[in-house]
């Protein structure tokens, strides 16, 4: 099984290999499959091989080496199809903002609003930081569902500060003047420094994990020097990224580490490996594995039901459906996720356990089809926009549909989603009403 893998991720960094070559290190933002295709390796190629490797399993002990194969046939096989059906659209990013022209004026617009945003997001920050430093750090993350509940809108909209950093790094590299560039830079720096301090202090390793993928994405997309078939130039800009890369797992490792000696502190002895860490954030296939060996009632599209109501309070809506984390929790510990109980813990879900959960096994080769076609539409609509913040909109969903939505959970997900694509519409209403305006 470990040769099978072997082999698996061999192919995968071919793959990734020679588009870098072909079209430089910027293809890994440029071309949507390369970043998908990443992700899935990750969570279903590379932490199944550490996990037999350190024979490492959270809910059992062992599975069948049988359960292990069908399992990763059927995500190979499910991610295999949406690339094919995702590839029809020819997406490529940095075609699009290539030779994009943008007046001062859209920028100055886009700048001023993206700034009443950034102010949203921080008045929501120092909201939820407030609660965490009463009750002490240490104490939040402990319980931090609890402390959570009844504050969702709360909690979404102090998103708004990684928004605004997306937003000015993108002005910064369109604005034509070095007055209106410095100005787009020091508001990136400031929102930036903001948000990683938010999520620094509630241990948001998933937060800081996407805010730093959106802003190097704008990075990568905007410099045609990593766009270009590969050079020494190229080569000495992808050893400064492996350090970064290094430097940033070094501070999700620490966080993940501080966060899991809460839970062990009654424990004599406290080990946190490499496989754990890891684990932590992506290990999303042994949920797979569990469903192939155990009984479950499939929820037939509950999950995502779920992520579409999240935004009608539970008070207005009792019965409101749990999302896909809490019912896979109780569906390998039956009961121990109760609604508004203290110290709940959840499980994450992701694209493929979340398919396997409503269709079963068929649904994790199906259903890939219907969303790669769904999303290639979707993207290809607002490409075709003529406003900058309608294309930089369709890049943001992008990176976070082609990340994210392979390990988070739908409800989570989608609930976040709808808040932070929230920015751009009003900026796109300023903008466009603005012009509209002002050709009459």
């Amino acid at each position: 099984m470990v040769i099978f893998l072997s082999i698996l991720l061999v192919i995968v960094f071919a793959f990734t290999l020679y588009f870098i070559l072909a079209k430089g290190i910027g293809a890994l933002f440029s071309q949507p499959v390369v970043l998908g295709l990443l992700f899935f390796t990750i969570i279903h190629l590379l932490l199944p091989l550490l996990q037999i490797n350190e024979d490492y399993y959270r809910y059992q002990t062992e599975y069948a080496l049988i359960t292990i194969i069908l399992s990763i046939v059927l995500v190979v096989l499910g991610q295999f199809l949406f690339m094919l059906f995702i590839t029809r659209f020819n997406l490529d990013y940095f075609k699009l903002f290539k030779d994009l022209k943008v007046s001062d004026r859209e920028i100055k617009r886009m700048l001023f609003v993206g700034f009443l945003v950034f102010l949203v997001g921080f008045y929501f920050s120092y909201k939820n930081l407030s609660i965490i430093l009463s009750v002490g750090v240490t104490e939040y993350l402990r319980d931090r569902i609890s402390f959570g509940q009844g504050k969702g809108i709360q909690l979404l909209f102090a998103h708004w500060t990684y928004v605004s950093a997306f937003i000015f790094i993108f002005c910064y590299y369109m604005a034509g003047t070095r007055k209106l560039r410095i100005r787009a830079l020091i508001l990136s720096i400031f929102s930036f420094g903001m948000s990683m301090l938010y999520y620094f202090l509630n241990s948001n390793r998933n937060s800081i994990f996407i805010m730093l993928l959106l802003v190097g994405g704008a990075w990568f997309i905007n410099n045609k020097s990593l766009n270009i078939k590969a050079n020494k130039k190229q080569m000495k800009r992808i050893f400064l990224m492996f350090v970064l890369v290094g430097v940033a797992f070094i501070l999700f490792f620490n966080i993940g580490k501080e966060r899991y000696a809460l839970y062990a502190s009654r424990h004599k002895e406290f080990k946190y490996p490499l496989v754990k860490s890891l684990n932590g954030a992506f290990g999303n296939h042994e949920n797979i594995l569990w469903m192939l060996e155990n009984d479950y009632e499939k929820l037939y599209g509950q999950t995502y039901l779920a992520g579409y109501a999240n935004i009608i309070p539970r008070k207005l809506w009792p019965s409101k459906p749990l999302g896909a984390g809490p019912k896979l929790k109780n569906f390998i510990d039956p009961g121990s996720y109760v609604l508004g109980r203290e110290r709940n813990s959840s499980l994450t879900t992701g694209f493929f356990t979340e398919l396997q959960m409503n269709y079963g096994v068929v649904g994790i080769v199906i259903f890939p089809i219907f969303i790669a076609i769904v999303m290639g539409l979707i993207l290809q609509h607002l490409n075709r926009s003529n406003y900058l913040i309608v294309k930089m909109a369709s890049f943001f969903t992008m990176i976070l549909f082609f990340t994210q939505f392979y390990f988070a959970e739908f409800l989570g997900f989608f609930s976040r989603y709808f808040i932070t694509i929230i920015p751009f519409i009003i900026i796109y209403l300023a903008v466009s009403v603005r012009f509209k305006l002002t050709k009459s």
